[in-house]
């Protein structure tokens, strides 16, 4: 049930009575910007570890500790052209206590005060929690570098995504990013986040609905513009000839990462089929990249991919020896021909259709899970009941699977070349 409370904020109650817990989150929802990405990050954390309420983390832990080990956090997600604040908190379900009403309202005015209660002095973010919470995630930005599998992950989406580069760069940012935010800074970013975001707030657990409006009602959100959607990246341009960029480390291994064009996004009728295209092709221990680049002929530690059917975007994603460069290169796009021509086995494909199928199950077994499906559905603007998901994946065919497979086009390569040096 989605309640509009104000112009940009909604509230989204599913009442359900299997659950142990009461699951909320507040997501606040903004055009994802590059001149943001480090306070938005930072913001994140000043959020999580205190307020005005509770002014330290350890203050804060003490609340949570008596409503009854409540768990509380926040991220910073994205989805396509929009970024998203989330804060989540989970309660057990207050029927289990005597107090059970007192639990209920403490968990809403604690989310009040993690919004509206900001830890403030004299229009600024008091300074010495601000400061290590930026150098942390300073720090934390910088070490990117050392997970090299990530690292080549961030730099192929930066090429791929160079013209729209709002979906390429990394979710928190650069480093020196961090250097120039000051305490009032990011307090000024807080009360724009606060005065122009959407607001969508969503409820899961044993609750009444109209007993969540009303608690709701007293979150003085303000008005906004109307909710933001998520918009597909349907107007990319592939490059006329292959972009590759490589980089030397001091490394045995190499990585190498392969971005594709794959024009089917979410709300076209191949959808389903793209997706399955991805699991086949090297989206599950069962695909053609892990059998045959990884396992037959040994040519990389891994091999995997991924697709994004709001940015059109397919990664392949290799650890391999630099000596086998062009060979991996050469087999991935064998085993797309492979796919193109039809070439795909009816028991490995209907294997990983059933293994979708119970992963969707699993999903309405949790809370958590199932606040994000709604969360998103909402902002792609889709309503897909299960049974009519499982039709739509029992439905695909090999023939529709390798018309999607002959839709990919390869844009960019980005290889992170291993080198060991003398005396190493």
């Amino acid at each position: 049930m989605n309640i509009a409370i104000n112009d940009g904020v909604e509230l989204n109650v599913i009442p359900e009575d299997k659950f142990k817990t009461i699951s909320f989150t507040v997501d606040l929802i903004a055009e994802n910007e590059k001149e943001n990405l480090a306070k938005r990050a930072v913001l994140a954390e000043l959020m999580e570890i205190s307020n005005e309420d509770y002014s330290t983390q350890s203050k804060l832990a003490r609340k949570l500790s008596s409503m009854y080990g409540a768990t509380f956090g926040t991220n910073v997600l994205r989805y396509g052209n929009l970024s998203v604040l989330r804060i989540s908190l989970s309660i057990p379900n207050p029927k289990f206590f005597d107090s059970s009403e007192n639990i209920l309202n403490e968990a809403i005015e604690f989310l009040k005060g993690v919004l509206f209660h900001p830890l403030v002095s004299d229009g600024s973010y008091d300074e010495k929690t601000f400061e290590l919470q930026r150098k942390n995630m300073k720090k934390y930005v910088s070490s990117i570098a050392d997970n090299k599998r990530f690292f080549a992950s961030t730099k192929l989406k930066e090429l791929f995504f160079k013209n729209d580069i709002n979906r390429g760069i990394f979710l928190y940012g650069r480093e020196d990013d961090y250097d120039d935010i000051s305490a009032k800074e990011e307090y000024d970013y807080y009360q724009e986040v606060m005065a122009n975001d959407n607001v969508k707030i969503s409820v899961i657990g044993d609750v009444n609905e109209s007993n969540m409006l009303d608690l709701f009602k007293s979150f003085e959100f303000g008005q906004k513009s109307s909710i933001r959607r998520i918009i597909s990246l349907s107007d990319f341009a592939v490059n006329k000839e292959v972009e590759v960029v490589k980089k030397q480390i001091n490394s045995s291994q190499s990585y190498l990462n392969m971005g594709y064009r794959l024009p089917v996004f979410y709300d076209d009728d191949e959808f389903m089929a793209a997706v399955l295209f991805n699991a086949v092709f090297g989206g599950t221990p069962q695909s053609k990249l892990f059998k045959n680049v990884r396992e037959k002929n040994s040519l990389a530690y891994s091999a995997s991919s991924s697709y994004s059917s709001i940015n059109g975007f397919l990664m392949v994603s290799t650890g391999i020896n630099a000596r086998n460069y062009q060979k991996v290169i050469d087999i991935v796009e064998e085993q797309l021909n492979e796919m193109i021509n039809g070439n795909i086995d009816l028991d490995t494909l209907n294997s990983i259709k059933a293994e979708m199928i119970n992963a969707k199950k699993s999903v309405l077994d949790s809370p958590r899970q199932s606040i994000e499906q709604e969360f998103t559905n909402t902002l792609l603007n889709r309503k897909v009941s299960f049974a009519e998901w499982e039709q739509s994946v029992l439905s695909v065919s090999v023939s529709d699977i390798a018309r999607v497979a002959r839709k990919l086009k390869l844009n960019s390569i980005f290889f992170l070349e291993g080198r060991i040096k003398s005396g190493d």
